[in-house]
């Protein structure tokens, strides 16, 4: 193979990667122009439940 393949095959590789990474940029939830719930909401009045800690098959690892 010459050397033309293997730069153009790493030219799209690259730009590839490069598309790819900017399709999973995530943004905003809300709309620049929605203005942001007040402070006292419902939401803050109930206090969230602790969540079970999970084991996982790769935390013997870890130990």
């Amino acid at each position: 193979m010459t050397t033309g393949p293997w730069i153009k095959t790493t030219c799209a590789v690259a730009l590839l990667g490069a598309v790819l990474t900017g399709c999973g940029r995530k943004g905003d939830l809300e709309r620049p122009t929605v203005t942001p719930a007040p402070a006292g909401t419902a939401q803050e009045a109930a206090p969230a439940a602790p969540v079970k800690e999970r084991s996982f098959i790769l935390d013997g690892l870890l130990e």
